[in-house]
């Protein structure tokens, strides 16, 4: 077994963890952040609070609802997560999440890699398949091929980017949930998870979610994208040469001439 330790009755594994953040630090350092324009502080600062910060977030909801700490909950936080590193760092919004995208990307797929190992998130018994030392038994491999897809969504993300010059106006993360959402989905089959309702898992139940908010937003910021009339009632919206502070301080100033008047 791997090395571990605990926090708040929940451990964690230091190999996966360790690299997986190194991966995160290695891409958005050495490259990635030169296509958004951040320097290396703030990359530096961006990409080692959004893990930590969606975490954190669902921490404080697991004491409300018992369901424990999972990839499949937390992913529904980093927007919340996201935004706070934009008033923390002064950064934009969009910008931001565009580039911080692939690193939760990467560091689900490389922490996956190691639930082989730790035997968490197993499969269904499977004679060709993987030995799993807490249920002695030999099971599917499904840690790997979740490990790998998330990977190649992280791959689709960058090029799809790379594509519109690194000018995707936040819409990456909404092909993430709505990737995510579909193939975790899938995979849920492969695993012995309890059905709460329908035959479905309550992870099948976040991963409808996901789809859903993912669908929603590329469609409404598509949508918004391509409305002329929208950009100019509301350019602020639109801006991503301001920070978020900046954004809010303007957002606020017109409310106040617009009470005057």
């Amino acid at each position: 077994m791997l090395p571990e330790f605990k926090i708040l009755g929940i451990t964690l594994y230091y190999w996966g963890y360790i690299l997986a953040f190194a991966a995160d630090f290695i891409f958005n350092l050495v490259w990635y952040r030169k296509k958004f324009g951040f320097n290396r502080l703030k990359a530096f600062l961006a990409t080692a609070l959004v893990i930590p910060l969606g975490y954190g977030l669902i921490l404080i909801m697991s004491v409300v609802h018992k369901g424990g700490v999972n990839w499949v909950r937390a992913v529904l936080f980093i927007p919340l997560a996201v935004y706070l590193i934009c008033l923390i760092l002064k950064t934009n919004y969009a910008k931001t999440f565009d580039f911080l995208t692939p690193t939760a990307c990467i560091n689900h797929g490389v922490s996956h890699i190691f639930c082989i190992f730790q035997g968490c998130c197993y499969g269904y018994p499977w004679e060709r398949g993987v030995w799993n030392e807490e249920q002695q038994a030999t099971l599917f491999p499904i840690q790997l091929v979740e490990a790998a897809s998330i990977l190649l969504i992280c791959l689709f993300i960058v090029l799809y980017a790379k594509k519109h010059d690194y000018n995707t106006h936040g819409i990456a993360y909404g092909q993430h949930l709505l990737l995510f959402g579909l193939t975790r989905f899938i995979y849920e089959f492969f695993r012995d998870d309890t059905p709460v309702r329908w035959q479905l898992s309550q992870f099948q139940y976040y991963c409808i979610a996901e789809f859903a908010l993912g669908l929603i937003g590329l469609i409404v910021v598509s949508s918004a994208l391509k409305n002329r009339g929208l950009r100019e009632k509301h350019p602020l919206l639109f801006r991503e040469d301001i920070d978020e502070w900046t954004r809010l301080k303007l957002l606020f100033s017109a409310k106040k001439k617009t009470a005057k008047a």
